[in-house]
């Protein structure tokens, strides 16, 4: 893993976001690049110099904003860490969005609320975007992450062929981790599955991940979002990883199991989207 996008809009979610990068990036030889956005619904990047002459008041914002960024970096701890600071102008999803495809990023860590938050909220709707659209792994928390926590994730999952390339894009962050993965199928009332078969479809599915520490389990709840929560408390997961169902291009967002685990819970949750 070489790069890792980390979102700062110097919240303390935020902060928790760059200090788990920081662990990570550690633990994966990787480097940083922090990203604050000016909001601003102006097309920045294709805006002439007279144009943007005439915005005075966004290019005091973004002086602003790289003084603030550098100022944040420099009060951390870096561990000799690689840490690149970019101030964005635009709609702070895009943005996000644009440069973890320019730098070609391996993950992004994000918080799970950014500024101006409220306790009892729904996840923010930045980090709903990011984990709509992007193309790499996402690393949503609202702690920061030790190095403990890496150590073990839950992969909560039907087990169907469908999300095994989300599953391969999620394995390359777990190798970096040496993270063992404990496969988790919940049963619920309502689309009630023999053990046997829950068992065989995860053994199936296993298969061509042999380099990886896998252990495998079936749980009953009676709602598979609480059942994934439930079962990772109880086993002191550290994080936990859903392959997420591809919402790209829907009209409006639809709250998926990745958002409401992470709502439910403090838990990081590691998210790839199904293609």
């Amino acid at each position: 893993m070489k790069r890792i996008i980390v979102p700062i809009d110097f919240s303390s979610y935020s902060d928790f976001a760059f200090l788990s990068a920081l662990k990570i990036a550690q633990k994966a030889d990787s480097s940083i690049t922090c990203v604050n956005v000016v909001s601003t619904l102006l097309d920045w990047n294709h805006l002439s110099n007279e144009q943007k002459a005439k915005n005075s008041d966004v290019q005091d914002m973004e002086a602003e904003a790289k003084d603030k960024l550098k100022s944040f970096i420099l009060e951390h701890k870096l561990h000799a860490v690689p840490v690149e600071p970019v101030v964005g102008i635009g709609v702070p999803q895009q943005v996000i969005l644009d440069l973890s495809k320019k730098h070609k990023a391996d993950l992004i860590v994000i918080g799970a609320y950014g500024a101006g938050h409220i306790d009892g909220k729904f996840v923010g709707s930045t980090l709903q975007h990011v984990l709509r659209n992007a193309d790499c792994p996402v690393m949503a928390v609202k702690k920061p992450l030790s190095g403990n926590d890496l150590r073990k994730m839950v992969f909560a999952s039907m087990f169907n062929e469908d999300s095994r390339p989300a599953f391969t894009k999620m394995k390359a962050v777990l190798k970096d981790f040496q993270t063992s993965v404990h496969f988790l199928f919940v049963n619920t009332p309502t689309h009630f599955v023999n053990s046997d078969i829950a068992e065989s479809r995860m053994d199936a599915y296993a298969k061509g991940f042999e380099d990886l520490v896998i252990h495998k389990h079936v749980y009953c709840h009676a709602e598979p979002e609480n059942g994934i929560v439930e079962f990772a408390k109880k086993r002191k997961i550290g994080f936990i990883g859903i392959a997420s169902g591809n919402r790209k291009g829907m009209a409006t967002y639809q709250v998926g199991v990745t958002d409401t685990v992470l709502y439910k819970s403090e838990i990081a949750v590691l998210s790839v989207k199904i293609e």
